[in-house]
């Protein structure tokens, strides 16, 4: 839509508030306006029933977030006229507000599509609409820089976790939408299922199958007793294995966040590498989730 009419001027002069977070959505992602505006319609988004059902998630901005987008293409007849031939993607850095852990699980993310709305200070979406009116993010591509070493302070480590986002659609962008839910955004926020990091304690064992994995909550690094069956570990990729799935746990030592898994290819062991990942569901929502853990055959 890029119709002009003349409107009327308010007279309060404000801005919108600032950009505290965004949500970052699979391509294709849409819902109505009317679910966009509840916490429900983005919990279903978030935090479904399956890992496999989950097409959004939210990142806190917090620690900084700066506009790069360039100044239009401007350019001059030799009759010294000057017009705009181009309106530059909209792009911008931002510093996430999380754990390093938490930014690691996003470097397999680089270079990828995203859709990304907007949250404001206030809970306000900014957000773009579809051909038939559904809210959809703008559609853009995600940029990670991974090879930051742990800094000494100040200013620099706080914005460690840093994104870099362009946009692919000037237009989508220009006709951008301010919606009003009915949640604030920390109560946005706490709809992300809790990070658990999982990691590999004794290798893969060729004969039985079975691996010792180790699983801490990712907000203060206790150990999370929280898996007790084998269908709670996923199989999210494959190396060479034309299957593979975890078949039986000892969970015995959960209390210290320590769990034997077997995962077998059919009747037999796996044969090549393969990535894993674990989750709680409670309540018909996810509530815990790991990062994805690739197990050395």
């Amino acid at each position: 839509m890029g119709t002009y009419k003349f409107a009327g001027n308010g007279t309060l002069k404000s801005f919108l508030p600032d950009v505290k977070a965004m949500i970052v959505s699979l391509p294709g992602t849409t819902q109505t306006v009317a679910v966009a505006k509840t916490l429900a319609g983005w919990q279903a988004l978030i935090t479904p029933a399956t890992t496999a059902a989950i097409k959004s998630t939210f990142v806190n901005l917090a620690r900084g977030f700066e506009d790069k987008t360039a100044e239009p293409e401007m350019t001059t007849a030799n009759t010294r006229f000057k017009e705009k031939t181009y309106d530059f993607e909209p792009e911008f850095t931002a510093w996430a507000y999380m754990s390093w852990a938490d930014y690691q699980t996003w470097f397999a993310a680089d270079s990828k599509e995203f859709e990304f709305t907007m949250v404001l200070n206030d809970g306000r979406l900014l957000t773009a609409l579809t051909s038939a009116g559904l809210q959809t993010g703008f559609a853009g591509r995600l940029y990670v820089k991974p090879g930051m070493l742990p800094k000494p302070g100040g200013d620099g480590k706080q914005k460690a976790c840093q994104f870099d986002i362009i946009f692919d659609d000037v237009e989508q962008a220009k006709a951008m939408q301010v919606i009003t839910p009915a949640f604030t955004r920390k109560e946005l926020e706490a709809v992300n299922p809790v990070g658990v990091n999982l990691e590999v304690m004794t290798a893969y064992e060729a004969v039985g199958g079975t691996v010792v994995l180790k699983a801490t909550k990712r907000a203060d690094s206790t150990p999370y007793a929280g898996f007790t069956a084998y269908t709670q570990f996923e199989v999210v990729s494959l190396s060479g294995d034309t299957g593979g799935a975890a078949t039986a746990i000892d969970a015995a030592s959960a209390a210290l966040g320590i769990y034997t898994v077997t995962f077998l290819n059919g009747a037999a062991k796996m044969t090549n590498d393969f990535e894993i990942q674990a989750v709680t569901i409670a309540a018909s929502h996810v509530t815990y989730l790991s990062n994805v853990l690739n197990v050395p055959v």
